[in-house]
């Protein structure tokens, strides 16, 4: 086999020109264009990078503030637990007071009404005991009692002092009994009565049947008695005076 070196060399030759001229036309640009792109690829590299950095500390931000928000969000509840334990204790405490509260005033209105009723009922009682002594000694004014009323009366008469005796002014006495005075009483009265005022006098003798047991003298608008009702009167006074006064408790 024969070998064409002419045909070899001019192979040799147009190898070596495309060379050339891919080096001078086309391998620049190519080389360029490979070098821009891979400065792109490069930059978009370390701009991911960089990205990827700042998402990477924005991410531990966030789960820092996340971390952060938990605490507080512990803290919080356990605040808003306590205070509402707090409150609800408060609650508790205001309703128990007012429960206290409305058990005193009850009691002290029951208190007040009890108080009330047992007043109440001495004051009828009282009431009831001064009808029946009355009862008692209009029951027992019989003869006998009458003089024995009429013999307290003149002593306390003869007991009078001068003054008591000159108030009584001068002009006509009134002497009121609840019981018909008979004649020889009269005369003893007045006996008394001109004795010790040393002077006749004018006796005007009334019956009053309210009057009670005993008698009473008057003149000049002032008066001088005994009898049972002014007792009863008294005692009645006191009664109530008593029981006005007085802080009834438990009999």
């Amino acid at each position: 086999m024969l070998i064409d070196w002419f045909t070899i060399a001019a192979q040799i030759v147009n190898f070596l020109v495309l060379v050339w001229l891919l080096k001078h036309f086309l391998y620049g640009r190519i080389i360029g264009a490979i070098n821009t792109r891979e400065s792109k690829i490069a930059a978009r590299l370390a701009e991911a990078e960089t990205k990827e950095k700042e998402a990477g500390e924005q991410l531990a931000l966030y789960q820092a503030k996340l971390a952060d928000f938990e605490k507080q969000r512990d803290s919080m509840l356990a605040h808003a637990r306590l205070d509402a334990e707090k409150e609800h204790a408060g609650m508790i405490e205001k309703a128990r007071e007012r429960v206290r509260s409305l058990e005193t005033k009850w009691q002290e209105d029951l208190e007040r009404e009890r108080n009330a009723f047992l007043l109440d009922l001495r004051g009828r009682a009282a009431t009831e005991i001064l009808a029946i002594a009355r009862r008692t000694v209009a029951d027992l004014a019989c003869l006998d009692v009458q003089q024995c009323a009429v013999q307290t009366f003149l002593e306390k008469l003869r007991l009078l002092d001068h003054d008591a005796w000159k108030s009584l002014g001068p002009g006509e006495l009134l002497i009121r009994s609840a019981f018909e005075l008979p004649e020889d009483t009269r005369a003893e009265i007045q006996q008394t009565v001109e004795e010790r005022l040393e002077t006749p006098v004018s006796l005007r003798f009334e019956r009053v049947p309210d009057l009670g047991l005993g008698l009473e003298l008057r003149g000049n608008g002032r008066r001088i008695a005994w009898n049972s009702e002014s007792y009863l009167d008294a005692l009645e006074q006191d009664l109530k005076e008593a029981l006005e006064h007085s802080h009834v408790g438990v009999p």
